[in-house]
């Protein structure tokens, strides 16, 4: 791509990005009438999956290897997530269930994911959202499944095994903790109000700059926001959005103890997405109670190839002393040797639930 002589005065150059920025327009215009096109179509052909995780995810990832600007990666994602959730609208109107209230990460998430022109519903628990999706075949949810310092969201990995859900794709989230209050000065704190997650990942944070401070544990951020608004000495521990939402100074920023801190979400429907590049595989297994029954399924695994990134046990509910197992590995349910896979591990398990195969989060 040879690069074109740049104009020497201010005038031009604003000229010039004026008929760049007109073109944009024109091509969004364009595109926007596709998309339209794109759902008619369907339409007449009896499809009604509008929402194409995969296709999106090769779309994005194409164009990333193709940005050669000096705008970030990252930005550039952000932008083409716009034009696509805009466009997307316009095709179908979906309903996106995310854990509330306003300002929390799980919104944040949402938006990331999805854009904002969806319409986005909050949910008092991660119940509700299941039980919201189940009912309505154009809504998705948005549920935590996994933070890098806490570990594992036990209600959604529940909630998921026990529903006929599907997880269509998933998404990391970088977890940036900010110290908030109306107050303007960190030394008049005299109680810190947090959601335990945000205690938990900044307590070594809390010990060291405010080893004094009551600590109080609320519902949610937006919850600990609400109740120390206007309030003498008192603060919260939140995402820099709540304290855009409720007007509260940030104090101190990037508290989290970790500065890696991201949570994996994940998007819950009811249709399984087609192949990307790029894909996962979650499953649940129910194993016979016998000896060796889950190096058996090891075994299975290393015989067919497959890279297990997770394992975790969680108890069956309901039956004393009884366990399933939650597995995620790379693949989709479509490969030869994941469909060879799941026919062996058919053999050695009481039960087998494919919980999803999505695109790897990007």
């Amino acid at each position: 791509m040879v690069k074109k002589k740049l104009p020497n005065n201010l005038e031009d150059n604003r000229n010039q990005i004026d008929l760049i920025d007109e073109t944009i327009l024109n091509l969004i215009s364009d595109r926007s009438e596709l998309v339209i096109n794109a759902g008619k179509i369907k339409k007449k052909s009896g499809n009604k999956t509008f929402y194409r995780p995969d296709r999106e995810a090769k779309l994005i990832k194409n164009l990333l290897n193709k940005n050669k600007s000096s705008i970030p990666s990252n930005k550039i994602k952000n932008i083409f997530k716009e034009i696509i959730s805009a466009c997307f609208t316009l095709e179908k109107k979906i309903k996106v269930h995310f854990l509330g209230p306003k300002g929390t990460f799980s919104e944040i998430a949402t938006i990331q994911h999805f854009g904002s022109s969806v319409e986005k519903i909050e949910s008092s628990n991660i119940t509700e959202i299941f039980n919201e999706v189940t009912k309505d075949d154009n809504s998705y949810g948005v549920v935590p499944i996994e933070n890098s310092i806490e570990g594992i969201v036990n209600q959604s990995l529940d909630s998921l095994m026990q529903s006929n859900l599907k997880i269509c794709s998933e998404l990391e989230l970088k977890i940036e903790h900010c110290l908030i209050s109306s107050e303007k000065n960190i030394n008049k704190i005299k109680s810190v109000y947090a959601h335990p997650q945000a205690l938990a990942q900044c307590r070594n944070w809390l010990q060291r700059k405010l080893p004094k401070v009551k600590i109080i544990e609320t519902d949610s951020s937006a919850k600990a926001a609400q109740l120390i608004k206007n309030k003498i000495g008192k603060s919260c521990i939140g995402s820099k959005k709540i304290g855009e939402i409720y007007n509260l100074n940030i104090l101190q920023s990037k508290i989290q103890d970790q500065a890696g801190n991201t949570t994996r979400f994940l998007v819950i429907g009811n249709e399984y997405p087609e192949k990307s590049l790029q894909d996962k595989t979650s499953i649940c297994l129910s194993l016979k109670n016998e000896q060796g029954a889950l190096y058996k399924v090891l075994q299975i695994l290393n015989k067919n190839r497959v890279n297990l990134t997770n394992i975790l046990s969680r108890p069956v509910k309901n039956n004393k002393w009884q366990y399933s197992f939650f597995l995620e590995f790379q693949g989709h349910a479509s490969d030869k040797n994941i469909v060879n896979l799941f026919k062996e591990l058919e053999k050695v398990s009481q039960d087998l639930q494919i919980l999803g195969s999505y695109p790897k989060a990007y």
